[in-house]
């Protein structure tokens, strides 16, 4: 019977989303909740009882897989209200259910009980992954919120701060305060000029190396503390050359490192730095191409599996609200599974 199930409701957030059609703003209640269910129950089978509960109403079961919940084996459902956004539909998360074995259930007492050796034997059976993973969180500066949801994770990454947003300065001060690593994300020429999103203020292929050393050193002066500089944008920028070499100069000259973003397969920005003594690491992995918190999982999943293979791994995701949330439900199974996050400064050559 369901009346020994277990629901413990583990938070609430609201969450905002802006309609292309109409440029309003959406804000709903989203919620994460764990379903404990005994041994004799199927997982599959108890997300399938609550599928067929809502079936019928406004909500809709959006996706549904296998997944970890504090180290167990879980089924996650993701539920959604579907509602009209012009001429089509948007469907918004409501809840993320997690269903997991609760082997302590009797209706008297529905708690579950741990010694400390049995979380000591689920660490160790879940510890599969070895190597090294550095995370740059870039874009900061533009919205402070995912930012101190970032830092509150107490995890080791490193964040490249946007000069002269709204933001730049409150990012700077609450990541230096929460003893992360900030660096300064550098505006730099794309391929495409038009697509450029910094306007004055990036370094362009047909500046003298005066001029991009000035706006560099503007950049770097405007952020205080910065350890050091990867591009915002760049695949022109990077790619030439003289560019990289006036860049660098000024970045030798403050003590500061280089993080090619590797917008660009033929950037050689990393190369440059190593050939003129800067240190220097390249980005192997974006993990945030998509908004869809299932799919940012999927890849920072993907860049453990990188960092277990290769030793180590360097990923780039950005400050907004589906990569923080993402990194806030998956942040512990990483921690368990023997990868270690590090700053980026440690994975410098």
């Amino acid at each position: 019977s369901k009346d020994n199930w277990q629901l413990t409701d583990n938070g609430r957030e609201d969450q905002h989303e802006r309609m292309k059609e109409t440029g309003g703003e959406v804000v709903w209640n989203k919620r994460q909740l764990a379903i404990g269910v005994p041994p004799s129950t199927g997982l599959e089978g108890a997300a399938a009882w609550l599928g067929e509960k809502i079936s019928g109403t406004k909500m809709i079961v959006l996706n549904q897989r296998e997944a970890t919940y504090n180290g167990w084996e879980a089924v996650r459902m993701e539920i959604a209200i579907s509602a009209k956004a012009g001429t089509g539909k948007m469907n918004f998360i409501t809840d993320t259910v997690y269903f997991y074995h609760n082997l302590n259930l009797t209706k008297e007492d529905k708690d579950i009980k741990e010694d400390e050796s049995t979380k000591k034997d689920d660490k160790k059976t879940a510890q599969k992954y070895h190597g090294k993973l550095a995370v740059i969180i870039d874009d900061c500066g533009y919205d402070l919120a995912p930012v101190r949801k970032l830092v509150n994770l107490n995890a080791p990454f490193s964040y490249a701060i946007l000069p002269y947003k709204d933001f730049s300065s409150d990012a700077l001060h609450v990541i230096k305060g929460g003893g992360q690593t900030a660096m300064l994300h550098l505006p730099m020429e794309p391929m495409d000029r038009a697509a450029m999103s910094e306007g004055k203020i990036t370094i362009l292929t047909d500046m003298t190396a005066e001029q991009a050393q000035q706006l560099t050193r503007k950049a770097v002066e405007s952020l205080p503390g910065i350890e050091g500089v990867n591009n915002h944008q760049g695949s022109k920028a990077t790619s030439n050359e003289a560019t990289m070499k006036a860049v660098l100069k000024v970045l030798k000259q403050q003590g500061l490192f280089f993080v090619d973003s590797s917008t660009y397969s033929k950037s050689i920005g990393d190369q440059v730095a190593r050939s003129m003594g800067v240190p220097t690491a390249r980005n192997n992995i974006f993990l945030d191409n998509s908004s869809d918190e299932d799919d940012i999982i999927a890849k920072i999943w993907q860049a453990v599996e990188m960092a277990d293979r290769n030793g180590s791994a360097i990923a780039i995701c950005h400050a907004r609200p589906h990569t923080a949330a993402a990194w806030s439900k998956v942040i512990d199974e990483v921690n368990a599974s023997g990868i270690q996050l590090v700053p980026v400064s440690s994975l410098l050559k």
